[in-house]
C-alpha cells in the first residue's frame, strides 16, 4: 500500500509465483533479504545471496540514448550532385556525422520497421559526456545538427518540426545499463507445494548490442514451461518423462531443475553480451577506438582461421549465437576453448622465440 494503510493491505496467496517485473524487481528483492526468506524455503534453495546482482561493466554499459523523430520516406542528400536516397521502413540506415571528435561525433541509427507510413525513430547513442547532452533548447540543436550533418537542410520544418527539435532537445533518454544477472533462479518450499521463479530482466539485463534481449526472456519462460511440464533437460525438452512414472515430478523437482539447468545458461549470456558486439555504435572516445580496432582484429582471425582449419577454429562468439541449435552455454564454450587454443599457441610461439633470443643452446652447455 503506497500509502502505508493497513487498512488496504491486500493479501494474495500463490501456489506459484513468477517474478516477471523488470529489472528492479521487488519478488527478486525480496528473495534476496535473508530476513524473509530464513526457515520459508528447503534447506537445498539458492541462499538469499544467490539473489543479489552480479554486474559487469561492457564497453557499451551506461551509454545514453535517446530517440529524434524523422518523417517516413525521408531523403538522405547524397555527395557530387547524385540524386538523394529514398529511405524505406525495411532498411537499415546509419548516417554518420561530419564531426569526428572524442565528444561531439554522432551517429544516425535507424532499424527496420514494418509499416512504411510510419514516422522513424532514430536512435542517437553516445557516451555520457557527449556535447549534445549540454544543448537544453530546440533552435540551438537544431543548429548543432545542422554542422554535424550539413548535407540536410534542417531548416525546413516539413523534415523535422521545431516542436521535435524542443522536444528531444530537453528529452533526457535513458541509459544501458551494465550487464548483470542473478545466480538464484528459483526457491521452494519442503513439503514441495509452492514457490517463486524469476524470468525476463528480473533475471538478467544487459544492453541491446547483441540482440538477445527477447529471445533470453522468452527463453526463460520456454525452460520455466518445460520444467513444469516433467522435461527432465529444460534447455532442449527432451526427456519427458514417460507414462511408466508413478506420478508426476512435484513443483520442487520442477523448480530445482530449473535452477540447476537454466542458471549456467544465464551465467553465460551474460558472458556474451560483454563480449558480443559491443563496439557497434561507434563510441568515439579515442581508447574505444583502440579497442574497437582489436575487437575487430579478434572476430577476422578467428573467422580466417575457421576457414583454413574447416571448422576446427571456431569463430567469434557473437558470428556462433546466429546459430539458433546452440545454446547460449554452448556459444561461450566453443568461444572459450578456441581463445584458449589460441593463447597457447601464442605461448608456445613467445617461448620459442626467447629460446631463440636468450641462446638457448648455451645455457644447456652450463649443464
Amino acid at each position: 500500500d503506497n500509502n502505508n494503510n493497513n487498512n488496504n493491505i491486500q493479501t494474495f496467496r500463490a501456489t506459484l509465483v513468477i517474478g516477471a517485473d523488470g529489472m528492479n524487481s521487488k519478488v527478486r528483492d525480496c528473495l534476496s533479504r535473508s530476513t524473509t526468506s530464513k526457515n520459508q524455503w528447503a534447506k537445498n534453495c539458492p541462499p538469499p545471496k544467490k539473489f543479489q546482482i552480479k554486474k559487469y561493466t561492457s564497453p557499451a554499459s551506461h551509454l545514453r540514448i535517446k530517440v529524434l523523430q524523422f518523417p517516413p520516406r525521408f531523403e538522405i542528400p547524397n555527395a557530387n550532385g547524385k540524386p538523394p536516397i529514398q529511405t524505406t521502413s525495411e532498411q537499415i540506415y546509419a548516417i554518420r556525422s561530419a564531426f569526428h571528435g572524442p565528444r561531439n561525433f554522432l551517429s544516425l541509427g535507424l532499424l527496420p520497421m514494418k509499416d512504411n507510413d510510419a514516422v522513424r525513430p532514430t536512435n542517437i547513442i553516445t557516451r555520457p559526456d557527449h556535447e549534445i547532452w549540454t544543448v537544453r533548447d530546440g533552435p540551438s540543436m537544431r543548429s548543432y545538427f545542422q554542422r554535424a550533418f550539413p548535407r540536410f537542410d534542417f531548416s525546413d520544418d516539413r523534415l523535422i518540426s521545431p516542436d521535435e527539435w524542443d522536444r528531444f532537445a530537453k528529452a533526457e533518454g535513458t541509459r544501458f545499463p551494465p550487464c548483470r544477472y542473478s545466480p538464484g533462479l528459483a526457491v521452494w518450499t519442503d513439503d514441495g507445494n509452492g514457490g517463486v521463479a524469476l524470468v525476463g530482466d528480473a533475471a538478467h539485463a544487459f544492453s541491446p548490442d547483441i540482440g538477445q534481449g527477447i529471445n533470453a526472456g522468452l527463453m526463460d519462460v520456454v525452460c520455466l514451461d518445460r520444467a513444469l511440464s516433467g522435461a527432465e533437460n529444460v534447455e532442449t525438452g527432451k526427456a519427458f518423462g514417460t507414462a511408466s512414472s508413478s506420478s508426476p515430478p512435484t513443483l520442487q523437482t520442477c523448480l530445482q531443475r530449473y535452477q540447476t539447468q537454466h542458471s549456467p545458461e544465464v551465467a553465460a549470456l551474460i558472458r556474451l553480451a560483454r563480449f558480443g558486439a559491443p563496439y557497434q555504435y561507434k563510441q568515439p572516445h579515442r581508447i574505444d577506438r583502440i579497442r574497437a580496432i582489436l575487437w575487430t582484429l579478434n572476430l577476422v582471425l578467428r573467422l580466417i582461421l575457421n576457414k583454413l582449419t574447416l571448422g576446427l577454429v571456431q569463430p567469434q562468439c557473437m558470428l556462433l549465437a546466429q546459430n539458433g541449435d546452440l545454446t547460449y552455454r554452448e556459444v561461450m564454450r566453443r568461444a572459450d576453448l578456441t581463445t584458449l587454443g589460441l593463447k597457447g599457441v601464442a605461448l608456445a610461439l613467445l617461448v620459442l622465440l626467447v629460446k631463440k633470443t636468450l641462446g638457448f643452446g648455451v645455457l644447456t652447455s652450463w649443464a
